[in-house]
Parts: structure tokens; sequence; C-alpha cells
């Protein structure tokens, strides 16, 4: 009788050690499919998030061309920078005389507005809009088209 019981156990112990054999096998299967899935929402992700800077970087360029075709070539306070920076090529100057995206620390996101840019750093929005448009003014009798670089001051004095 201890016989038969000792081979009954080891027959389930068998049944059981091949049970858990094919459980680990379907579980391999089962988390190589797992890091496919993954890999590819993960490529899906990165394609998405290039293909919104890429419409982002179009709809800018379109509403620069915009403005340029249509002579309305201001400077806005709903402009965001990346605009502002391709509106004019002297803008990145002006806005690191006022310690905006010219160092690490004083860095700025590209589709922040002017609005934004100025209420984060506590800058006047007014003089900041000021000095870049006087980039875009143009006096009587001077061509349109490419925009006239304009000597900017490295240093100011006041007594």
């Amino acid at each position: 009788m201890a016989t038969w019981i000792s081979w009954l156990a080891l027959l389930i112990g068998a049944v059981a050690f091949g049970y858990a054999w094919r459980l680990q096998q379907e579980l391999g299967t089962i988390n190589r499919r797992l890091d496919r899935y993954n890999r590819t929402l993960f490529e899906a992700n990165d394609e998405m998030r290039k293909l919104r800077e890429e419409l982002a970087a179009t709809t800018t360029e379109l509403r620069v061309e915009l403005k340029q075709r249509t002579g309305t070539v201001t400077f806005q306070p709903e402009m965001t920078v990346r605009e502002a920076q391709m509106l004019h090529p002297q803008t990145q100057q002006i806005l690191a005389n006022f310690h905006l995206g010219g160092c690490s620390h004083c860095a700025v996101e590209p589709d922040d507005t002017l609005v934004k840019v100025c209420r984060d750093n506590g800058l006047d929005l007014n003089v900041l809009l000021n000095n870049l448009n006087m980039l875009v003014s143009r006096t009587p009798g001077q061509p349109t088209g490419a925009p006239q670089l304009v000597k900017i001051p490295n240093v100011e004095l006041s007594l």
C-alpha cells in the first residue's frame, strides 16, 4: 500500500512539474509578445511626436510667410518664440539682451508665447515688443523683402 501511495505521489509530482514547465514556456512566449507590442507602441509614439513637431514647425513657417506676404510684419503678444525668431534673424539677439534664451539658465520653450515668456520671467511685455518691432519697422522708401539687419549695441552706459 505504501508503494502505491509513493508511486501515486511520484506521478502527481511529475504531472505538476510538466504543467509548471508548460506554464513557464507560455509565460516566455507572452513576455516576448509583450516586448514586441511595447516596442511597436514606443515607435508609434515617437513617430507621433516627430509629426507633431513637424506640424508645429510648418504651421509657424506658414504664419510667418502669411505675415510677410500681407505686409503685417509686427511682433504680437500671442506670437510664439519660434515665430518671432523666424520673423527676423536678429530676434534672438534682442531676446538675449532681455536674458531670454541666451544660456541654459534662461532657456525658453520655442512654443511659448511672448506673453507667457514675459510673465514667467518678470519682464514688461510692451518694452520687449517695442524692441522687437524696431527690427521690422521700415522707413519710407526702404525696400520690402529681406529684413534689414540692425546694429544692436552690446554695451549700455547709464550715468
